[in-house]
């Protein structure tokens, strides 16, 4: 016999259980709150983010792709030559435009925005046991998912669920030049992106030029450089890198520092999630738990973010610093339909700019020609200094 616990006991530890018990069911009842906030919160920032696109769509659309220059000039000739050209352009704009017509989803695969662990991701729940190879996995997934026949884009990608991932334009132009093209030893594909793309770059921009151009081949200096404390080395620096931006049409542009509107298309295909880099692990969480639910994806789906912080507004801040304001300014003009269509650039903190650390937004003018007038205004980073 267990012996008897007096009332006076007995009534203090229910009432501490009941106490207790409220407190859970409350605490339980916020956090349920919370997340249905946040939820709401995200939904309706997807949907002014969606809403936002197709205004500046209207308002500043995107330049005619050559195929549909093509196109346009074609009609007054011949209506199959004209249709012939727009079927180009649509292949075109279809290359990077994934649809998974088992999970009725389209990604837009855009290099330097966690393509690499969305790629791994997908790949894995299409295909588990998908054979090892030396190929990007972004490739192997293009290879998997082929692009979709011309004549039936508006019954597939139309009524799918289309979602992408955005960067800052300058910080994925500068992650793409320390990735792809600083130091052509470091990576697997350094050597390709040195052939391809480097070494023209500084015959073509730089005040040098290089002999024999393997990675055993012989270099030498042909030239006096501007600055000799620089040490020699045969891929592009920097500013070099920028002066092929700017000399270059932004649609020619290798994939890895295209802007994402002229890739995704977003003016054709209206995306209804537009994840931002800055935001990714909060806003890529609720985009899954709505795929996961609506079926998409299966519960056991999991991403693992890769490569993430190795460029950040910082190290941006500090490559940029190497260009004048005025060369930052033309850049941003190259990449000014990225700046238009996905809204305002990631703000720094103030710490950055020597001053105390406090979120700041510093507004700059848009970029026009000299004389002519514009309202517009877009936000951006005090690093920038532009």
């Amino acid at each position: 016999m267990f012996p008897r616990v007096p009332r006076l006991l007995r009534l203090l530890i229910f009432t501490c259980l009941y106490m207790y018990c409220l407190l859970l069911l409350h605490t339980v009842r916020d956090a349920r709150e919370a997340v249905s906030t946040k939820n709401k919160g995200l939904k309706g920032e997807f949907e002014a983010r969606a809403a936002h696109v197709k205004t500046e769509c209207a308002l500043h659309p995107p330049p005619l792709s050559k195929m549909e220059i093509h196109a346009r000039d074609a009609t007054r000739v011949s209506p199959n030559l004209a249709r012939y050209y727009s079927s180009l352009h649509l292949k075109a704009a279809l290359k990077n435009v994934l649809y998974l017509p088992r999970r009725n989803l389209t990604w837009c695969l855009v290099a330097k925005v966690a393509s690499t662990s969305m790629s791994r991701a997908l790949l894995e729940i299409e295909k588990p046991r998908h054979p090892r190879t030396q190929q990007p996995i972004q490739v192997v997934l293009r290879n998997t998912f082929r692009p979709v026949e011309l004549n039936k884009v508006n019954q597939t990608i139309g009524p799918s669920i289309k979602f992408l991932f955005v960067r800052h334009p300058f910080q994925r132009l500068v992650s793409a030049y320390r990735n792809k093209l600083e130091n052509s030893y470091r990576l697997e594909d350094g050597e390709y992106f040195y052939k391809t793309y480097g070494r023209n770059i500084v015959q073509k921009f730089g005040r040098r030029s290089v002999e024999g151009g393997g990675r055993e081949g012989g270099r030498r200096e042909t030239e006096e450089r501007k600055d000799p404390e620089v040490v020699y080395k045969r891929e592009p620096t920097f500013p070099e890198y920028v002066e092929y931006l700017l000399h270059t049409d932004p649609t020619d542009y290798d994939e890895h520092w295209k802007p994402i509107a002229f890739q995704c298309h977003v003016c054709r295909f209206h995306y209804d999630y537009i994840i931002k880099y800055e935001n990714f692990k909060g806003e890529i969480e609720y985009l899954l738990e709505i795929l996961q639910k609506v079926g998409s994806l299966p519960a056991n789906f999991k991403l693992e973010w890769e490569n993430q912080g190795g460029t950040d507004d910082k190290t941006a801040a500090k490559y940029l610093d190497q260009i004048s304001k005025d060369k930052r300014w033309k850049l941003y003009d190259k990449y000014r339909h990225d700046f238009l269509y996905f809204g305002s650039p990631p703000t720094l903190t103030k710490s950055m700019c020597g001053q105390p650390e406090q979120q700041v937004v510093y507004r700059v003018p848009y970029p026009r020609p000299p004389g002519e007038l514009r309202a517009q205004y877009l936000p951006l980073p005090c690093d920038l200094n532009l």
